[in-house]
C-alpha cells in the first residue's frame, strides 16, 4: 500500500497580510492550524472587513454630519409666457366704421376673461363685434382652456365654434378667434423667458 503524503497548511494559498491576521483576537480565530482552509473573504477577509467597517464608523461619528459646501445655489429661471398675438387683415368694412385691429395680449394670470367693456372684462378688444365679456381664458401649464361666455358672434379655435359654456384646448400655434375674423383673430404663441438671478452685493461707491 502506497504511503498517503499530506500537505501542510503552509503549502496551501496564503492568507491575507499578517497585520489584518494579527489584528483578531484569539476568540475570533484561536487556532489557524486546525482550521481548513477557505477563501479569504469567508473567513479572515470577513473579520478584516467588520474590523474596518467599524474603524470608519467610529471616524464619521467623530466627523459629526456632512454637508455640502460651495456649491453655488443660484441658478436662472425660467418662465413661460403664454401671448395672443393678432393676425387678422385690419379690415373694417363690415362694420361701417374705421375701427383699429386688436393689440396682441399676455395671458398673465391663471384665469382672465376677454370683451368689449373694461369694466367687465380683464382684457378689452375694443371691437363692436366683440361682445361686453365675450370669452374666459384660462392658463395650464401645457395649454389655454378657452370657454365662450354666450356671445353673439361665438368663440372660434380654428374653424371650430365653441359651445358656450364648454372648455375647449387651445395649444401654441392654434388660431382662436373672439368674434370678428378680421379685427379680433389671434394666434397663440408660448415663450420661454430666462430670468437671470439677482445679484444681491453690490459695489460701495467710494
Amino acid at each position: 500500500m502506497e504511503a498517503i503524503t499530506t500537505k501542510s497548511l503552509s503549502s496551501s494559498p496564503k492568507f491575507p497580510s499578517a497585520s489584518c491576521i494579527d489584528s483578531l483576537s484569539p476568540a475570533y480565530y484561536p487556532n489557524r492550524a486546525n482550521v481548513s482552509f477557505q477563501h479569504p473573504s469567508n473567513v479572515l477577509g470577513f473579520n478584516c472587513l467588520s474590523t474596518k467597517l467599524q474603524c470608519c464608523s467610529r471616524k464619521l461619528r467623530i466627523l459629526g454630519p456632512i454637508h455640502a459646501s460651495g456649491v453655488d445655489t443660484s441658478s436662472t429661471s425660467v418662465a413661460e409666457k403664454w401671448v395672443l398675438e393678432p393676425i387678422g387683415d385690419g379690415d373694417s368694412r363690415h362694420i361701417g366704421v374705421k375701427t383699429a385691429r386688436a393689440d396682441a395680449f399676455e395671458i398673465s394670470s391663471s384665469d382672465i376673461t376677454v370683451g368689449r367693456v373694461a369694466d367687465r372684462a380683464d382684457i378689452v378688444i375694443p371691437v363692436p363685434t366683440v361682445s361686453g365679456v365675450h370669452a374666459r381664458i384660462q392658463k395650464t401649464e401645457q395649454n389655454l382652456l378657452i370657454t365662450d361666455l354666450d356671445s353673439t358672434n361665438g368663440t372660434f379655435i380654428g374653424d371650430k365654434r365653441l359651445q358656450p359654456g364648454v372648455a375647449a384646448v387651445a395649444w401654441p400655434g392654434s388660431i382662436v378667434t373672439f368674434g370678428d375674423t378680421n379685427l379680433a383673430i389671434f394666434r397663440v404663441s408660448k415663450f420661454e423667458v430666462v430670468e437671470e438671478p439677482s445679484n444681491e452685493s453690490e459695489d460701495v461707491k467710494q
